[in-house]
C-alpha cells in the first residue's frame, strides 16, 4: 500500500501537505493503524481514494469506515462539503486519541491532561491504604502512578496543574488522607524527590523529571539520527539551522 501511495503521488493532479512536502510523506503506519497526508483539495482526495480503491481490489482489504475519519485544518466549508462527499468519511474533532493520548495540532490545554488524574483517582479508589504499610503506598507510587504519569511525560510537557495535582495525590495517598484532607506529613515533598543515599525515598520531581525524559528528543535532534521525526524536524523547522540557535515561532509545534 505504502508503494502505491508513494506511485500515486508523482501524479500532477495530487499535492502534498504542506508539512509532508519536504519529505514527500504521504503516510505513515503504526501496526494496524494507517494515517494519510494531502493537501486539502478535490484532486488529491480523488487521487487518494482511486489509489486506495485499487488497494482494496488488489488485496481484498478496504476502509473501515466505522474507525476511519477525515481531519481538516484550513479548509473552506465548501471544499470541505465536496471532499467528505467524495472520501466518504466522517469528520474527526480533535483532539485525535491515539494509544490513550489526546493529539490536537495547538498547545495541550488543561483538559486534555484530566484524564491523568481521573486515571488516578480511579485507582486509589480502589486501593485500601489502611491496610498498606508506607513501603506498599510507595511502591505502588513509583510502578503504578508514577508509572502512568510517566507514560504522558514521555510526549508532552505536562501541564504545571497537572503536575501538581498528580503530585496532591501521591502525597495523600503516602501519608495517608481522612476525607479530602491529608494527615500530618513525616517529611516534605522536596525531601521525598531525594535520592535514597541523600535522604529521600527515591522520588522523582514531576516538573524536572518531565524535561528530562524529553530531553533524549533534544540529543536525538541534535545528533541527527536516523528516524523519520528527526528527519521531518529538520527539514519543517530547522532547515539547516544548529538546534541551539533556532528561534521559537509561535505556530512551532
Amino acid at each position: 500500500m505504502t508503494r502505491s501511495l508513494q506511485l500515486a503521488a508523482r501524479s500532477p493532479s495530487f499535492r502534498f501537505h504542506p508539512m509532508c512536502k519536504s519529505l514527500k510523506l504521504v503516510n505513515l503506519c503504526f501496526a494496524d493503524d494507517v494515517i494519510l497526508f494531502w493537501k486539502g483539495s478535490l484532486a488529491a482526495v480523488s487521487v487518494l481514494k482511486d489509489t486506495l480503491g485499487k488497494f482494496s481490489e488488489a488485496s481484498g482489504l478496504s476502509i473501515n469506515a466505522k474507525k476511519s475519519q477525515t481531519y481538516f485544518g484550513g479548509v473552506s466549508a465548501a471544499d470541505r462539503n465536496v471532499i467528505m462527499q467524495v472520501i466518504q468519511l466522517p469528520e474527526g474533532t480533535f483532539p485525535l486519541h491515539y494509544l490513550g493520548v489526546p493529539m490536537r495540532p495547538m498547545k495541550w490545554k488543561h483538559v486534555d491532561c484530566e484524564i491523568i488524574v481521573q486515571k488516578m483517582r480511579t485507582k486509589l479508589f480502589s486501593w485500601s491504604s489502611k491496610h498498606l504499610s508506607y513501603a506498599g503506598r510507595l511502591l505502588l507510587i513509583h510502578t503504578v502512578l508514577f508509572g502512568l504519569r510517566n507514560y504522558w511525560m514521555n510526549v508532552f510537557i505536562l501541564p504545571q496543574s497537572i503536575i501538581k495535582e498528580v503530585e496532591k495525590l501521591c502525597r495523600m495517598f503516602l501519608w495517608g488522607a481522612s476525607g479530602t484532607r491529608s494527615k500530618l506529613h513525616l517529611a516534605s515533598w522536596q525531601q521525598v524527590c531525594l535520592p535514597k543515599a541523600y535522604g529521600g525515598l527515591g522520588l522523582r520531581d514531576g516538573a524536572s523529571w518531565n524535561r528530562a525524559l524529553l530531553a533524549k528528543y533534544v540529543w536525538a535532534v541534535t545528533t541527527k539520527q536516523d528516524t523519520l521525526w528527526v528527519k521531518w524536524v529538520q527539514y519543517v523547522y530547522l532547515k539547516g539551522v544548529n538546534f541551539w540557535d533556532y528561534v521559537l515561532k509561535q505556530d512551532s509545534s
